[in-house]
């Protein structure tokens, strides 16, 4: 029984984390966001929609589209069957842990374990159309 309370406790953090980026609002000052996005993800990703031939696709315009969908990128079959419209929480629970949000990802990232730096992802993420 104590596995049980200690796994929905744990379920319950984590949603309150993926609600509370959900309702953060994003500061005007994006510095933040696009200097973590650089050293974490522009190795490889960009945020230009012109940018080709990068390990992982594009961003630009992320936030809202349907994950495995962007047009000349080759997905992994978990990526594309994960049928989810990228988000402000969605994003932020791929980038926590993206091999335990989409088993079967190319991705070979690891992970971003600062809450601060993923809500700072994101919101730049929301920024780049």
């Amino acid at each position: 029984m104590f596995t049980s309370q200690k796994f929905s406790l744990f379920g319950l953090l984590t949603l309150a984390l993926a609600q509370t980026v959900v309702a953060a609002e994003c500061t005007p000052d994006q510095g933040h966001g696009a200097q973590v996005f650089a050293n974490e993800c522009g190795v490889c990703h960009s945020v230009s929609k012109d940018m080709a031939g990068m390990m992982g696709p594009s961003l630009a315009g992320v936030v809202g589209r349907k994950s495995g969908s962007l047009e000349g990128f080759s997905y992994s079959q978990a990526m594309r069957s994960k049928d989810v419209t990228w988000q402000a929480e969605t994003i932020s629970q791929l980038i926590t842990q993206p091999q335990a949000y989409v088993p079967g990802t190319y991705m070979p990232y690891m992970g971003l374990a600062s809450a601060d730096d993923r809500q700072a992802v994101v919101c730049y993420l929301k920024e780049q159309r």
